[in-house]
């Protein structure tokens, strides 16, 4: 079940993408900050089969859309929305259904600089809203053993949409925070997910753990 609030298009490559691999995938509209939709959202999952997974990697973009032009606390009441409120309702929708499967597995999207600190109006931003789902995942994860694991990806300098058009001071700033002297790559943080929603994670839960080259130890 692939998501999408705005990027239609890319959900259906995604979701096709998905397909040539002869699995069946849906692409549906998800609007965090709405509750109906995200009812409506447990409701199709639940419809198609057991929820072997849930990752709340859908976030609020603060840096590359009509966003960036917000006020201070405008900007924050989204990520709060949408980021965190999402996320937490989200898990807790489809915990009880999992509990009830016996097994399962959710995966969170955290920041690696979130517990250290970063400063500007964006760092605090972020941490304030990273924090709050990093913390959330490791009671989740406490609440929600022995059936269910919970578990967080950290990200660090990763080259999405922001980092491909980034100033030359912030190509820089990467290659000197980073001691594997290289953006990281969305399927960096790809093949950690599919390990840790896997079998093959199975004996770990409420960790967060940071994929960001060696940036933040």
């Amino acid at each position: 079940m692939v998501t999408y609030q705005q990027s239609a298009d890319r959900a259906d490559t995604v979701a096709g993408e998905i397909r040539e691999h002869g699995v069946q995938a849906s692409v549906l509209p998800l609007i965090l900050q709405d509750a109906e939709s995200r009812q409506e959202f447990v409701t199709q999952c639940t419809r198609t089969g057991p929820i072997d997974g849930l990752v709340n990697n859908a976030g609020v973009d603060l840096l590359t859309s009509s966003a960036r032009d917000l006020d201070y606390l405008q900007k924050l009441q989204l990520l709060l929305a949408a980021d965190v409120e999402g996320t937490v309702a989200l898990s807790r929708s489809v915990a009880p259904v999992m509990n009830q499967q016996g097994r399962g597995s959710i995966l969170n999207i955290g920041w690696d600089q979130s517990d250290r600190g970063m400063g500007g109006d964006s760092g605090e931003l972020f941490a304030t809203a990273k924090n709050a789902i990093m913390g959330f995942t490791r009671s989740l994860a406490v609440s929600l053993a022995p059936a269910v694991r919970v578990n967080c990806i950290a990200p660090g300098w990763i080259q999405t949409a922001w980092g491909e058009s980034a100033s030359d001071y912030w190509q820089q700033r990467v290659m000197d925070e980073t001691p594997l002297k290289r953006w990281g790559t969305p399927e960096d943080i790809a093949h950690l997910a599919r390990f840790l929603l896997s079998e093959e994670a199975g004996f770990m839960t409420g960790q967060v753990i940071n994929v960001n080259g060696g940036a933040v130890r």
